[in-house]
């Protein structure tokens, strides 16, 4: 009895420290929603905004090399996987429309967030939690700066811009790879291999991709940001700060992803 009374304790406990979570991450949610809003506007912008030039660069500008080189190889594989079968059935006019899916659709965001949550969110997360320890983020605070304004709207914005953009890269790239293969194993002309991309890729395709390339760069911001300012005297919270903050992000990309899939392709 006591034993079930332990492990319902434990449970409630984790259930609990869950909630309170949730709920301070809507509250600072919030407060970056705000101050997002006013950005444009609040004194100090040229400081916060050359914060958010310096994210774009590390974010999506020094990512662009292994970014390319991973969505190059994966529209390789794709294409390459795929024609045995489609040379089978005689059915190469799908070519388009398996890249549509497999890279516009889903791949492109995702593995670009991945990409995006292992680099730079673990680096903002670590960031802000050195940030917090030694003192900096205090010392803003009684200067009267607004963390919100120059430490994390900043990196939300370079997130959003960098991931929309890396994900026309990405999608563009992984097109040639696949193009590449087409051309090698069919003898494929470039017209007509763009004509069945062109024939399979819907306007909401697009706005799709693009727009969880801004949810996800935002998001991500929010998130390891989030819990790197969690942080508060001790170093070896560092580690356990940005690993929180990379999982719930990718936690998020994934769910949101098929969520957002199971919405506007299958119902």
């Amino acid at each position: 009895m006591g034993l079930l009374r332990n492990f319902a304790q434990g449970v409630g406990h984790i259930i609990w420290g869950n909630a309170v979570n949730a709920w301070h991450l809507f509250e600072f949610s919030i407060a970056v929603l705000m101050a997002l809003v006013q950005f444009f506007r609040r004194q100090g912008f040229r400081a916060a905004f050359r914060v958010t030039t310096q994210q774009v660069f590390f974010t999506g500008v020094e990512a662009m090399p292994f970014l390319g080189l991973l969505s190059l190889l994966l529209g390789f594989v794709v294409i390459a996987q795929s024609l045995p079968q489609l040379q089978g059935m005689g059915a190469h006019a799908l070519i388009g429309q398996i890249l549509v899916i497999s890279i516009v659709r889903e791949l492109g965001p995702i593995i670009t967030a991945m990409v995006v949550i292992t680099r730079s969110g673990s680096a903002m997360a670590t960031e802000m939690a050195t940030n917090r320890i030694s003192g900096q983020v205090e010392a803003l605070e009684s200067m009267g700066v607004d963390i919100f304004h120059f430490l994390v709207v900043p990196r939300v914005l370079g997130c959003m811009i960098s991931m929309f953009c890396m994900i026309v890269f990405f999608d563009v790239i992984a097109l040639v790879g696949g193009f590449l293969v087409a051309s090698t194993r069919l003898t494929m002309p470039f017209a007509l291999y763009l004509h069945y991309i062109f024939e399979s890729l819907a306007p909401l395709d697009l706005y799709l991709s693009l727009s969880k390339g801004l949810l996800f760069g935002g998001v991500i911001a929010l998130f390891t940001c989030y819990h790197g300012l969690r942080a508060r005297r001790a170093i070896f919270e560092v580690p356990m700060v940005a690993r929180s903050g990379v999982i719930q992000a990718m936690f998020f990309v994934f769910v949101s992803s098929a969520v957002i899939s199971a919405l506007f392709y299958w119902i």
